[in-house]
This record gives structure tokens, C-alpha cells and sequence, in this order.
């Protein structure tokens, strides 16, 4: 599998700062769905590690497992969260390599193709009873142009890609052969100042390698969005211009 905005460093300290305000919220989800002590936990995509450790705070749980396909992020990982265990796994391939009890993702399907058909079969390596937690973005509403316009030309070259940025509608009207326990769209506002941190790193970065970003855009049009949302970062602009739609889904194996 491809992780179309990178694994370098600067990918990483990226998904930290997301990772920063997305784990509390994270972290209550599991344990509103998780209520019951387990033994072994599995974080699909786990990047450097950030969610992995949310994992294993959240459920206190002694066996957590991060698997990623890449073995940049799984030696930054396993250089940093000493209390988890972390494998080099493409994810799309079953059976994983570890078993558990409860399997979880946040921002990976938005990556990969046939995300139903892969959740169904996640949903097999759990054991009876066993869940699947997922969650990933639907929509992000907002009235910031600039944001418009970034959103705008990742959703083309996720698409390009065969997979889908917005992938939690899709999931919201899968067919599923397991228990499906929860399946809500909750809305997370975000502020201008953090969501451009979030966005500005891919402007310097992904869209200066990707073939698909430099023939459907101009650099003088991926500049401008550059200087804006550096912008934007720099003016610590707190007012509330974004609204992240997040598809929460729990599945139980049947």
C-alpha cells in the first residue's frame, strides 16, 4: 500500500500535531465501545506510532501491536513507544501477522481501495466477539477558501490514486458481514490556525513530487495556497472555520 502524503520526518512530525488533537477524542471512543478488559489490541496504518500509544493508554492494555507497511515509521515507532510492539505489514494482506481481541484505524481507508471489502476482511482475523473499531473523515465543511482550494486538489489526487479522501461515506453505507455495534457521523470543529499546520507541510512536499498535482496545477497556483496557509498558521487565527465530519464505525465478528 502507498501512503500518499509520505513517511519521511517531516510526514511524521505532521501526523503528530494531528495525532495531538485527535487522540483525546480517539481515546473516548474506544472506551465508550471497548468497556470490557482485553488482552490484545491491533493498530491497522499505525504511522510513527501516535495512535498506537493512544491505544495502549485508552485500554490499558498489556499487547498492543501497531502494523504499517512502511519501515520508516515502524523503526521511528519503535524507537519512541518503548510499551508497544511494532511490525512491517501491508494491511490490504491477510491474515495479519499477530492476533487480537480488538483491531483498530483512524485516517487509513481515505488511502486504500475497496474499503468495505478490506473492513470485512480485517473483520476475520478478530476472533468471535471480537471488534473493529474505524475511524475516518467524511467531510470537512468550511468557508476558508484557501482550505477549499487544498482540500480540492487532495481529493483529486486521492482519487487518482483509486481510493477516496471523503471514504466515511462510503463505510457509512457498507455492507457488512460482522455486527455492525455503532456507525454515526460526529462533527469535530477544528481552528484555522491547526488545520492549516496540518495542511501547509504537503504543499512543500507531497505536491512538489506527485506527477498527478504537478500537471493539474500551476506553481504559481500551489504557491499561493503555500503562502496562505503559512499565513494562516503564523496569525494564530483561532476562529472555528472548519467542521471535520468523522465516520465512526464499531464491528463485532459474528
Amino acid at each position: 500500500m502507498k501512503y500518499t502524503f509520505g513517511t519521511s520526518e517531516a510526514a511524521a512530525g505532521r501526523l503528530e500535531e494531528i495525532a495531538r488533537f485527535f487522540n483525546p477524542h480517539s481515546s473516548l471512543f474506544i472506551r465508550q465501545h471497548v468497556k470490557r478488559p482485553v488482552g490484545s489490541v491491533i493498530d491497522l496504518g499505525c504511522g510513527p506510532g501516535f495512535s498506537t500509544d493512544m491505544l495502549s493508554a485508552a485500554m490499558d492494555c498489556p499487547n498492543v501491536h501497531g502494523l504499517d507497511s512502511s519501515a520508516e515509521f515502524i523503526e521511528m515507532a519503535a524507537n519512541r513507544f518503548s510499551c508497544c510492539t511494532f511490525v512491517e505489514h501491508d494491511v490490504t494482506r491477510s491474515p495479519f501477522p499477530v492476533q487480537a481481541e480488538v483491531i483498530y484505524c483512524r485516517f487509513l481507508l481515505s488511502h486504500l481501495t475497496d474499503a468495505v471489502q478490506l473492513m470485512n476482511r480485517w473483520t476475520a482475523n478478530l476472533p468471535i466477539g471480537g471488534r473493529l473499531g474505524v475511524e475516518e473523515l467524511e467531510d470537512i465543511d468550511t468557508d476558508v477558501r484557501v482550505f477549499r482550494k487544498y482540500l480540492a486538489i487532495n481529493d483529486a489526487l486521492i482519487a487518482s490514486q483509486s481510493a477516496s479522501l471523503y471514504v466515511g461515506g462510503i463505510l457509512g453505507s457498507g455492507v457488512y458481514s460482522a455486527n455492525v455495534l455503532y456507525n454515526e457521523c460526529v462533527s469535530i470543529q477544528v481552528a484555522n490556525c491547526q488545520a492549516a499546520t496540518w495542511f501547509l507541510p504537503n504543499t512543500v512536499t507531497v505536491w512538489e513530487k506527485e506527477p498527478h498535482v504537478l500537471e493539474n496545477t500551476t506553481r504559481a497556483e500551489r504557491e499561493r495556497v503555500s503562502a496562505e496557509l503559512l499565513r494562516i498558521k503564523e496569525s494564530g487565527d483561532s476562529r472555528m472555520g472548519n467542521v471535520w465530519k468523522m465516520r465512526r464505525l464499531v464491528l463485532e465478528r459474528r
